[in-house]
């Protein structure tokens, strides 16, 4: 039954992945927009959390690695770690080398214990899932308009096909659904997370605080951006995002309350 999990686990990575990916050039230096006081609050507590990582696990290139590519290694290392658990039990012990069998890792995983497939395990997967499908529409859709950053570009044009003629913030109600999908895949009663025996190994109760941390800040960030945001485009382009804001009063909250509320439901 808990190979039945992998797919789910492999999408959720997925969604993640894609949600952080931008296909376009990043913006120039006159293009940015001067971050807001909690995202740079946030950056400066980023880098001292990287610097203490390179001291504790030595990983030379971290200070390489900004916050997006964390937040994807991150995911891909939580969904693989449960994956190779499940393929641990579910292979005989006869069919495997004696060389592999034996290393610590594979021990290790085999001692773990698997879980089945609960609703909130799907409710979860698959809210990771489509908010990362979500994010990814608002990539293409803007095109090279896309950034991370805040930023006006200089060819900069109001867009509202889409999920843009939905909901004003489409991109940051994705990131929120994932958020909401990430709290309740791991860490609701009967989550692998809680009942496999993971967080008894060394170390792993602290990183798994840091990456809930991490998460959290991700998105108390996304959340703080929409009304910099809009006041950003009012800026730069006047009636015209008057016009078509009033048509899109839907909120990145309200959407994020009415998602939580659905979620829990399941």
């Amino acid at each position: 039954m808990s190979l039945l999990k992998i797919p789910f686990l492999v999408a959720s990575a997925i969604g993640v992945h894609v949600s952080l990916t931008t296909l376009s050039p990043p913006p120039s230096s006159g293009e940015k927009v001067m971050p807001t006081a909690l995202e740079s609050f946030f950056r400066w507590v980023l880098a001292l959390r990287g610097l203490e990582i390179i001291k504790v696990c030595c990983v030379y290139a971290i200070q390489r690695v900004d916050i997006w590519t964390m937040y994807q290694i991150s995911a891909w290392a939580a969904s693989s770690i449960e994956v190779a658990n499940i393929l641990a039990m579910h292979i005989d012990p006869s069919q495997i080398p004696e060389g592999i069998y034996g290393a610590r890792s594979v021990q290790l995983l085999r001692s773990l214990r698997s879980t089945p497939i609960t609703p909130a395990f799907l409710a979860g997967s698959l809210a990771i899932a489509i908010g990362g499908m979500l994010r990814l529409y608002c990539i293409l859709t803007l095109g090279k308009l896309w950034s991370f950053q805040l930023s006006v570009r200089k060819e900069h044009s109001l867009v509202t096909n889409g999920p843009y003629s939905v909901v004003r913030h489409p991109s940051y109600t994705g990131f929120v659904l994932q958020y909401v999908g990430i709290i309740v895949m791991y860490g609701s009663r009967g989550s692998w997370m809680l009942q496999s025996g993971i967080l008894q190994v060394p170390f792993m109760k602290a990183i798994a605080a840091s990456g809930f941390i991490l998460l959290t800040g991700c998105t108390w960030l996304v959340t703080s951006r929409p009304p910099v945001e809009d006041k950003m485009m009012q800026r730069a382009l006047g009636e015209e995002w008057e016009n078509w804001a009033r048509r899109g009063e839907i909120s990145i909250t309200s959407l994020g309350l009415l998602i939580t509320y659905v979620l829990n439901a399941l």
